[in-house]
C-alpha cells in the first residue's frame, strides 16, 4: 500500500552540494588531522583516536570546520579554498562524537552547549562562546537539560534581536503521575552583556523558560517529550513558526506548530512562576539598549524564578496538534512548495525509527501523508536529515552512509492519472500522459482542495488499458470486489469520479463489495476502489463495465475483441 522511492547513494568522495545562499560550495576533499596533543591518541581506542568532524557552517566569508581531535577540539578557517592553521575549539566541538551538542552561528557569533573541559563542567549550560563576550547560563535555571535545537530572530530593533533554544528537562513535580520530562522554550537576548556584579558579570541576565504544550483535546493525550524543531521564517519575525514533534509514553508521535508572535507574547506578559513580590522597573527577561547592562535587582529575581507561567500552546483556534498518529517519529523537516493552484504548501518530512520517511502535506481540509519512502534497506536509523530548499533535495544520513532524495518523486504513484491527483502531492500533476514534477510543467492537473475526487481526472485523462473491461448484459446482476486487506483501513468505491460505496471496516469482513441488483445504461462506465490508511491512498481495483448487448449489435456475429472478450457470469 505505501510507496517506495530509489534514493541516490553519495559515495564518499563526492561533492555535497548545499543551498546555493549558504557558503560557497568547496569540494573540502582536504585532510583535517588530529594534532599529537589529542588527549586520546594513547587511549588505545582507536574510535576515540580520530577527528571526527561536527561542524561544517558558514562564517564569514568562508567556512568554520570543527571536530574532536581526538579529545582536543580543533577548529579550522576555511577561505578561497585556503585552509588557516588549527586553533582550538573547546566549546565549539565536542571531545568526543556522542555528546548532546547544540551549535549555533550566527554571522560572528558562536553559541554552543558544548562542555569545555572534559573532566569537568558536567552540569549543561548554553553559551556565547565566540562574538561579544562569553556568557553562560546560570547552573540552577535548568534541570538536566537535553538540547534539541537553537535559532535566532531579528526584531524591529536591534537590541530587540532573541536567541531561543528549545530542550527537554527534568519534571520538578516528581508526583507519579507527571510526567518524567518537560518540553521548553528558552529565550535570550542577543546583546545581553552579563551582569554588574562578580558573580553575575559572565551569565546571561535575560534567560527565560515557557512549558510547551502539545495536547490532544480529544482524547486528552499529552506528547511531552520534544524530538526535533524546524523553524519556517517569516519577512514578519512574529509570523515565523516553529514545527514542534513530539511522542509520548505509548511510542505515538504528534506535531504542534507555534508562531514566535505567540512566544514573545508569552515571554512578554506572563507573571514568573513562583514570584508574588513587585515587579521591577526592568522587567525579567527584557531586553535593555545597547550598551546597558540589566540591574541587579531584575537579574537575581529571574535567576530565582526563571519560569513563566503561561504555557505556550499550538497555533489558534483550535490549539490542538497539526496532525498526531500511532508511529514513533524522530526527526522533522518542513518544505514550501508552490502548487499549480497558485497557492504555496507545507510539505513535512518525518524520519520514523525504522529508517523510513513519511511524506505528510498540510492541505485545506487537514494533513495527508501521501508517500513512505524507505530510505536505508536494512531500516539502519536516520541520524540526520537536512533539507536544500532550492534544489528541492533531502540528505539523509545514517551511521555509514548518506543519500541524497528528490522531493517530488512523482514517478512513484504510477503513470496513471487517478494515482497521480489522487495522491494530493502539491509537486506532481497529471500532463501529457504522465505524473510531472511541476518543475518540469506548471501546465498539470492537480487537485489539491476540499473537493480531493470529483470531476479531476477527465475521460481524455483516463489511459482506459489501466482499467480491467468487464462485458455485461443489461438487466443482469453485477458484483464489484474489492479485497481488505486492513482492517485500518477505508474502502470506498467511486463511479466515475462519484462515490457510491463506503465499507465499514471494523466489523469483520474479507471484501468491500458494491451489488448492482439490475444493470442499466447509467450503470456503465469506470469504476475504481479506493483504500485510505493513516492517510495513504491507493486505487485498488480498476473495472470499467461495457454494454454487452449494444457491442455485439455494433460488431455483428461472429466478431469479437480480445479487449472486450471478458463477460461477467455473475448474473
Amino acid at each position: 500500500m505505501n510507496r517506495h522511492s530509489s534514493p541516490k547513494r553519495l559515495r564518499g568522495d563526492e561533492k555535497l552540494r548545499m543551498s546555493p545562499v549558504a557558503a560557497p560550495c568547496w569540494d573540502l576533499r582536504e585532510e583535517f588531522p588530529v594534532r599529537n596533543e589529542g588527549q586520546c591518541m594513547s587511549s588505545g581506542n582507536l574510535e576515540d583516536s580520530r577527528n571526527y568532524l561536527t561542524l561544517v557552517e558558514q562564517y564569514g566569508d568562508g567556512l568554520l570546520v570543527c571536530g574532536t581531535g581526538a579529545c582536543a577540539p580543533t577548529c579550522w578557517n576555511v577561505t578561497q579554498r585556503k585552509e588557516s592553521q588549527p586553533w582550538d575549539g573547546r566549546g565549539i566541538a565536542p571531545f568526543t562524537p556522542d555528546s548532546n551538542t547544540l551549535v549555533v552561528v550566527d554571522g560572528q557569533d558562536i553559541y554552543s552547549t558544548i562542555k569545555k573541559s572534559q573532566q569537568n563542567g558536567k552540569i549543561p549550560r548554553f553559551r556565547r562562546v565566540r562574538g561579544g563576550g562569553e556568557l553562560y547560563t546560570s547552573d540552577t535555571v535548568m534541570q538536566n537539560p537535553q538540547f534539541v535545537k537553537a535559532t535566532t530572530l531579528r526584531h524591529e530593533e536591534p537590541h530587540q534581536d532573541k536567541i531561543y533554544y528549545f530542550f527537554r528537562e527534568d519534571n520538578p513535580d516528581k508526583s507519579p503521575e507527571a510526567p518524567r520530562n518537560i518540553s521548553r522554550v528558552a529565550q535570550l537576548c542577543k546583546e545581553d552583556r552579563g551582569g554588574t556584579s562578580s558573580l553575575s558579570a559572565s551569565k546571561w541576565t535575560t534567560f527565560l523558560k515557557a512549558t510547551l504544550i502539545c495536547v490532544d483535546p480529544v482524547t486528552k493525550g499529552n506528547f511531552n517529550w520534544l524530538q526535533d524543531v524546524f523553524f519556517v521564517p517569516a519577512s514578519d519575525w512574529r509570523h515565523s513558526k516553529v514545527y514542534g514533534l513530539f511522542t509520548n509514553t505509548w511510542g505515538s508521535s504528534a506535531v504542534c506548530v507555534y508562531s514566535f508572535g505567540d512566544i514573545d507574547n508569552v515571554f512578554r506578559t506572563s507573571r514568573l512562576k513562583g514570584y508574588n513580590g513587585p515587579t521591577p522597573e526592568v522587567k525579567p527577561g527584557q531586553c535593555v539598549p545597547s550598551g546597558q547592562h540589566t540591574p541587579s535587582e531584575t537579574f537575581k529575581i529571574a535567576d530565582s524564578h526563571p519560569e513563566v507561567e503561561e504555557r505556550v500552546e499550538p497555533l489558534s483556534p483550535s490549539r490542538s496538534p497539526l496532525f498526531h498518529n500511532k508511529h514513533r517519529y524522530q526527526k522533522i523537516g518542513v518544505h514550501e512548495v508552490p502548487a499549480a493552484d497558485g497557492r504555496r504548501y507545507h510539505v513535512l518530512y518525518l524520519a520514523t525509527d525504522k529508517g523510513s520517511i513519511h511524506k505528510v502535506v498540510e492541505l485545506p481540509d487537514g494533513v495527508q501523508n501521501i508517500m513512505e519512502i524507505q530510505v536505508f534497506p536494512n531500516k539502519d536509523p536516520i541520524q540526520s536529515m537536512i533539507l536544500d530548499h532550492a534544489r528541492a533535495v533531502l540528505y539523509v544520513g545514517s551511521s555509514s552512509r548518506v543519500l541524497e532524495l528528490p522531493m517530488d518523486m512523482c514517478g512513484a504513484y504510477r503513470n496513471n492519472c487517478h494515482s497521480c491527483v489522487l495522491a494530493r502531492d502539491p509537486y506532481c500533476g497529471w500532463a501529457n500522459g504522465s505524473c510531472l514534477s511541476l518543475a518540469l510543467s506548471r501546465d498539470v492537473l492537480q487537485n489539491l482542495n476540499l473537493d480531493s475526487w470529483r470531476g479531476s481526472c477527465q475521460r481524455g485523462d483516463v489511459k482506459e488499458d489501466d482499467f480491467r473491461n468487464i462485458s455485461v448484459m443489461p438487466l443482469s446482476r453485477y458484483y464489484l470486489n474489492c479485497s481488505i486487506e486492513s482492517h485500518y483501513a477505508t474502502y470506498n468505491w467511486y463511479h466515475e469520479d462519484v462515490l457510491i460505496k463506503s465499507c465499514n471496516t471494523s466489523h469483520p469482513q474479507h471484501d468491500c463489495f458494491h451489488f448492482i441488483p439490475s444493470v442499466r445504461r447509467e450503470h456503465y462506465g469506470h469504476y475504481v476502489c479506493v483504500s485510505e490508511e493513516d492517510g495513504f491512498r491507493q486505487a485498488l481495483v480498476k473495472e470499467r463495465l461495457l454494454d454487452r448487448q449494444r457491442f455485439l449489435w455494433q460488431r455483428g456475429p461472429g466478431s469479437a475483441s480480445p479487449a472486450l472478450s471478458e463477460v461477467s457470469e455473475r448474473d
